[in-house]
């Protein structure tokens, strides 16, 4: 194969070097300044069994970051042929897999095995795994087969029983490597392993038997025989044990006939496991007319617990929206009731938590569903319905705040509020039709606020610090294009600060607020030059010198230095508090900390309080020295 002239450079630059280089560190440091040539990498099959041969431990990280089998072109990039450097790289992967070195013998076995331009030629592959796990002595030698075949690639069934029947310990890589199936579009492709699945049930193997029947079993055949347990099983608990087994999993599957079935049969003996595994049978993209027989078969039963479920979790929000207005339209129902089934509806449709991080979803209400439920029970728009009405990014909820406005509802026009402020408007957005609105109702809330405060500093103080202390932590994105857009955001953050010293409890309420730029408000609203804030500040000591010591972002920490300091210029007491514990953090280790920034804080409090400097902080004023006539 014929190489490019920059690969040719690059090659006779090596070919120089593995020559005239005999130190191996030397070579490598040589080798690091012309890495970043980008015909380095595609020269792998050249010089990475040269530097492996000559010392696989000093040129391991060499090797590792610069592996490819690509070589760059004009046009992109094309693979390179294993066939057309056998030799070198058959004897590369021999020493490799002597060596136990998997992960580089891994990469070597992708390339050997590689499609033409993207993958695993996975027939080949197949028929050398089989060969290879055959040939292994041991359960440490099979073992160390899989280790070096586990990369992306979907087995086929003659595969997975081979070696199952050599050894059934390889049934986690089995799993592992099962072809993916979906069911989007058409009919049901899944094609079950049965003879891999009879031969783990006849070694005992459940829990292979039954992740393969869950992740291949065909919809319809699913169908049947959950049909044929509800039958025969009648302990209602060992019932929904099997049932759990064989819900199958995947995307694209129309699960609810089968449910419904279930239902009709065993009525609530099934309900644990349904209620289980709603969110896999209606809360998926597909099947929509599904979620219309559970309702009306949950509703038909007068299984309203089931039925609000299926609507909260229904991925379609029309659904959530037409089952409330159908609520406030039926008068059959009497108050208790309709309010009941309302308040199951409300809230938190579905969460996705892991360890540190979660997330929820909530189904929002239409404008005109959240008007007429606010008309009918104000009290469930202020409760359980608060996170269905609340505007989002997409869409605002202008006659609702309108309804809030025209009932003097403070409470509810606040937390609307909370969420308008928040928003900011880009000139590329997709919805810029819908952004407009919502910045023109953040408009007028910001007149509405502005009134509020030219006629009584505290009451807007007050009502200020409410609708920041309501925003949820990380909400705000683009601080700068937020001020630039919203008029609401540059009232309450930047254009009021003398006005919150009115209300010290809501400068409080804000230094302690859950998102980061409320907090940095209350600490420049208690750095103004302004004895109040002076006074505030020292109240509000035990809270402030807190910011000293814990992670913080460079700008909010500066904004709380200016709080720091107006605390301590109050009185001596705050000052010596402040003094010790920023003396405190002038010792941490944290390269980012803005300790300059730091010591001009200790120098203004010295130079304000000249009895709080120690004996080497005091100055020193050199002179001549008089001497005797």
């Amino acid at each position: 194969m014929a190489l490019s002239r920059d690969a040719q450079r690059v090659k006779r630059t090596v070919e120089q070097l593995l020559r005239d280089q005999g130190d191996d560190l030397r070579l490598r440091d040589h080798l690091e300044g012309i890495r970043k040539d980008p015909a380095f990498s595609s020269l792998t099959w050249f010089w990475g069994p040269e530097l492996y041969r000559r010392n696989r431990v000093v040129f391991r990280e060499i090797i590792l970051n610069h592996f490819s089998d690509f070589e760059r072109g004009f046009w992109g990039g094309k693979r390179i042929k294993w066939r057309n450097h056998a030799d070198r790289l058959e004897a590369w992967l021999t020493a490799t897999r002597e060596h136990r070195d998997t992960s580089l013998s891994r990469r070597l076995l992708a390339w050997k095995f590689a499609n033409d331009r993207w993958g695993i030629a996975e027939e080949p592959w197949c028929k050398a795994l089989t060969a290879e796990y055959r040939a292994a002595t041991s359960a440490a030698a099979q073992a160390a087969v899989l280790d070096e075949f586990d990369v992306w690639f979907r087995l086929d069934e003659q595969t997975a029983t081979e070696l199952y029947r050599i050894n059934p310990s390889c049934s986690k890589f089995v799993l592992k490597h099962l072809p993916f199936q979906f069911s989007f579009w058409g009919g049901e492709q899944r094609q079950p392993w049965r003879e891999m699945i009879r031969m783990a049930e006849d070694a005992g193997d459940e829990e292979l038997a039954f992740t393969l029947y869950r992740r291949q079993i065909d919809a319809k055949e699913w169908r049947r025989d959950i049909t044929r347990l509800a039958q025969e099983i009648a302990d209602p608990e060992r019932l929904n044990s099997e049932l759990k087994k064989r819900h199958p999993q995947g995307y694209g599957l129309k699960l609810s006939d089968g449910v419904l079935d279930l239902l009709k049969l065993r009525g609530r003996d099934v309900m644990p496991y349904v209620r289980e595994q709603l969110s896999t049978i209606v809360g998926g993209w597909t099947g929509r007319d599904s979620v219309e027989k559970l309702l009306q078969f949950a509703e038909s039963q007068g299984w309203w617990n089931l039925w609000t479920a299926i609507v909260r979790t229904a991925n379609d929000p029309k659904y959530f929206n037409r089952e409330t207005q159908r609520l406030l339209d039926d008068k059959r129902l009497d108050a208790s009731a309709r309010v009941e089934r309302l308040r199951g509806l409300a809230g938190v449709s579905r969460e996705w938590n892991w360890p540190g991080f979660g997330l929820a979803r909530v189904h929002s209400l239409d404008d005109d569903t959240a008007v007429a439920l606010y008309q009918r029970y104000p009290h469930l728009v202020r409760g359980p319905f608060k996170p269905n009405v609340v505007p989002n990014w997409w869409r605002g909820g202008p006659k609702l705040l309108a309804a809030a406005l025209d009932a003097n509802d403070e409470e509810l026009v606040d937390l609307l509020a909370s969420r308008y402020v928040t928003r900011v408007g880009y000139d590329t957005a997709w919805n810029r039709k819908e952004q407009s609105k919502i910045l023109a109702s953040a408009g007028d809330l910001s007149s509405i606020y502005q009134s509020l405060r030219d006629r009584d500093e505290a009451t807007f103080a007050r009502r200020a610090a409410t609708v920041l202390t309501q925003i949820p932590a990380f909400a705000i994105y683009g601080y700068d294009q937020l001020l630039r857009t919203n008029d609401l955001a540059r009232l309450l953050f930047v254009r009021s600060f003398s006005a919150y010293l009115a209300s010290p409890s809501a400068v409080r309420d804000l230094i302690e607020g859950s998102e980061i730029h409320v907090q940095m408000l209350g600490y420049r609203v208690l750095a103004q030059p302004d004895e109040r804030a002076r006074r505030l500040a020292a109240e509000t000591l035990d809270i402030l010198q807190g910011t000293l010591l814990r992670p913080l972002h460079r700008k909010t920490r500066l904004s709380a230095f200016g709080a720091l300091f107006n605390a301590a210029c109050y009185d001596l007491s705050s000052a010596q508090r402040v003094l010790k514990r920023a003396r405190d953090a002038l010792r941490l280790p944290d390269k980012k900390y803005p300790k300059e920034e730091l010591v001009e804080l200790i120098a203004k409090i010295l130079h304000t309080w000249p009895e709080l400097r120690s004996e080497r902080e005091r100055p020193v004023i050199h002179g001549l020295q008089e001497t005797a006539a």
